[in-house]
């Protein structure tokens, strides 16, 4: 395994952009170019390994599993990765959005006090544009809350919600209900809420 790891990763990296392909890059800047919103999972990239031109969201190598052990083992890539500054929980909670002009529904794949994981049922949203989601009355959530969010990423996913869908979006909440707060923070915290002790 370490052997095929480092073939991948010692390898140069090329991105295609329009008809322009820039590069070589290492593994680890396309790593943080996944981070900073330069590189989507739907954007093209190529190294020798591959036969043709591929899509980021369909390669193993930056897949969020992968991604997550070359963290959790602090591989000489994890210092690639940018700190995040609040824990972040699995959790699927439904959830309604609405962005002016469209009303959809999806569900978070993972939240934190400051932002979250949403599979949504709109593939149109764009990093940058604001989105009012409401977090559905459910049995993780027993009071609904409704939090204005900024899509900061989008990524590529197989997993799809109808047709019409297909997208994880990663969101930063600029404002969110009080009793709002204290939910995620319930989440993050384990339970826990600001000010309450275990």
């Amino acid at each position: 395994m370490g052997g095929a790891q480092q073939a991948v990763t010692g390898q140069e990296w090329y991105v295609l952009r329009g008809e322009m392909k820039y590069g070589p890059y290492e593994y680890k800047s396309l790593i943080t170019m996944i981070q900073t919103g330069e590189l989507y999972d739907y954007n093209f990239v190529w190294a020798p390994h591959l036969e043709n031109w591929t899509l980021v969201g369909e390669l193993q190598e930056f897949s969020k599993d992968r991604l997550c052990r070359l963290i959790e083992t602090k591989d000489h890539l994890a210092g690639a990765f940018t700190e995040r500054k609040h824990p972040r929980v699995d959790l699927v909670v439904p959830v309604y959005a609405h962005n002016d002009h469209s009303f959809f529904d999806g569900e978070t794949q993972s939240v934190s006090e400051n932002g979250a994981l949403v599979l949504l049922n709109d593939p149109l949203l764009l990093p940058e544009q604001k989105v009012l989601i409401h977090f559905r009355e459910s049995e993780k959530n027993p009071v609904s809350f409704n939090v204005l969010a900024e899509i900061v990423r989008k990524n590529f996913s197989k997993q799809r919600l109808n047709v019409k869908s297909g997208l994880h979006y990663a969101v930063r909440f600029l404002q969110v209900q009080d009793h709002g707060k204290n939910q995620l923070t319930k989440w993050s915290r384990g339970g826990v809420a600001k000010g309450e002790t275990l």
